[in-house]
């Protein structure tokens, strides 16, 4: 009966599993004025990445609106779409804020997407001020091969911040199935009149995603001169024995 317990206690636990998304998640979240939580968050999202590309918004004009189009480096290009318009520091209000800079992009909590030119596999953004006013955050992920996940960002209303909080949040594909070509911003209070803003983004494709070794795996001309050198050397000993 015990092992009849354990087994049916693994059977759920891989059933879980499977019905929920695999994305590996980065976040953090702090009060106005502080960035220790969401720069850490930030910071290990891309640890797990290489070669990617960041949209800061710098290259904007202030009051330019959606659609933008943004280039990433290794990943293409996306189209950031809705009720969203290009902001200064002296132009946004209400505790919104750049992360970098001076620009950052300003949108309805209820109104805002992006979509990929071709499927990326990560992808990474700051908030400002969001969740003031009641609702959460969630990204609907929608996926290159058919389907989505609606992902929960990190609440944030529910911890008490006011005016001016910081998140990061970020995401990374856990294999190719995984791989999608728009998300959808969704606020779970769509009556509540909020307003978002975000800096910061960073996409990556599914070659830009290395969790392991990244800075010490050889590119393949790398190994097969390893190849050859070691064969000169095993071939030079075997010279040296037969004499």
């Amino acid at each position: 009966m015990k092992l009849f317990s354990i087994v049916a206690a693994v059977a759920a636990l891989t059933f879980a599993s499977a019905s929920s998304h695999a994305y590996v998640t980065y976040s953090g979240i702090d009060q106005n004025g502080s960035f220790v939580q969401s720069d850490a968050a930030q910071t290990s999202f891309l640890s797990n990445l290489q070669g990617v590309g960041t949209e800061t918004f710098e290259g904007f004009a202030t009051g330019s609106n959606a659609p933008l189009l943004l280039s990433f480096v290794g990943a293409g290009t996306a189209t950031l779409n809705g009720g969203a318009s290009v902001q200064s520091s002296s132009t946004v209000c209400c505790g919104r804020h750049p992360r970098s800079g001076t620009q950052l992009v300003e949108t309805s909590s209820t109104d805002f997407s992006i979509s990929f030119g071709s499927g990326v596999a990560a992808f990474g953004f700051f908030g400002t001020d969001i969740g003031e006013f009641g609702g959460d955050l969630q990204v609907r992920v929608n996926k290159a091969g058919g389907g989505f996940v609606v992902i929960d960002v990190p609440d944030v209303h529910t911890l008490g911040f006011i005016d001016g909080s910081s998140l990061f949040f970020g995401m990374i594909a856990a294999d190719a199935s995984e791989v999608f070509t728009s998300i959808d911003f969704i606020d779970t209070n769509p009556s509540g009149g909020d307003v978002f803003g975000f800096d910061d983004m960073t996409v990556g494709s599914l070659a830009q995603v290395c969790r392991v070794n990244c800075n010490n795996v050889p590119e393949p001309g790398s190994l097969a001169l390893a190849g050859l050198a070691l064969i000169g050397l095993v071939g030079a000993r075997r010279s040296r024995a037969a004499k």
